[in-house]
């Protein structure tokens, strides 16, 4: 029978940067118990993509090969939309809306400190864009001009991207995790 089974285990603080982990690492394992297992295949999702997206590829190879499939939510998983990340918006997005709108004279009618969330932030960037039209119709600026702006992305978990290290060591602990506490038949596998 093909098992899915999810863990939720403690993992690495970032010692490179001396910041307490604050999160779970979550991962899950597919394998068919039935069979003897021969090797553990790690999938390592990307591209806004999560473990629940792997699924359908885990299963199939759970049930067609002698192999156990991982897949892990490393750290920092959630740092695109897709996968749960919000929108935000920082000093230096607010420094490029006043001196973006200050070019072409527009003028908003809310003071741009006051704009904490994407959703206000939404708000002036509807009027900006129906300001910029009624310009480019009365030939004020040409109709080809766009007005670039600028906005973060919150992760989840109360996360931070720091391009690789937390997450390769998350896949890591996963691996040594499983090699520790296998629950599954093994086939002439090291562990």
């Amino acid at each position: 029978m093909i098992i899915n089974q999810i863990y939720s285990i403690d993992s690495c603080d970032d010692v490179e940067l001396n910041i307490k982990r604050g999160s779970k690492l979550e991962f899950r394992l597919t394998y068919d118990d039935s069979k003897e297992i021969e090797a553990i295949v790690c999938i390592i999702s990307g591209l806004g993509g999560d473990i629940d997206d792997n699924l359908y590829i885990e299963e199939y190879c759970a049930r067609n090969y002698n192999v156990a499939v991982l897949s892990v939510n490393y750290h920092c998983i959630g740092n695109r939309p897709q996968t749960g990340a919000s929108f935000y918006i920082n000093e230096l997005d607010r420094l490029i809306l006043k001196t973006s709108l200050e070019a072409i004279g527009i003028q908003l009618p809310v003071d741009m400190q006051n704009l904490k969330t994407y959703d206000e932030f939404y708000c002036v960037v509807d009027f900006v864009n129906k300001f910029i039209e009624k310009l480019k119709k009365e030939k004020e600026l040409s109709e080809d001009y766009c007005l670039y702006l600028s906005v973060g992305l919150e992760p989840t978990k109360n996360e931070y991207q720091n391009y690789g290290i937390m997450q390769a060591m998350d896949i890591i602990n996963a691996i040594l995790y499983i090699n520790i506490n296998l629950p599954f038949k093994v086939s002439n596998m090291s562990t």
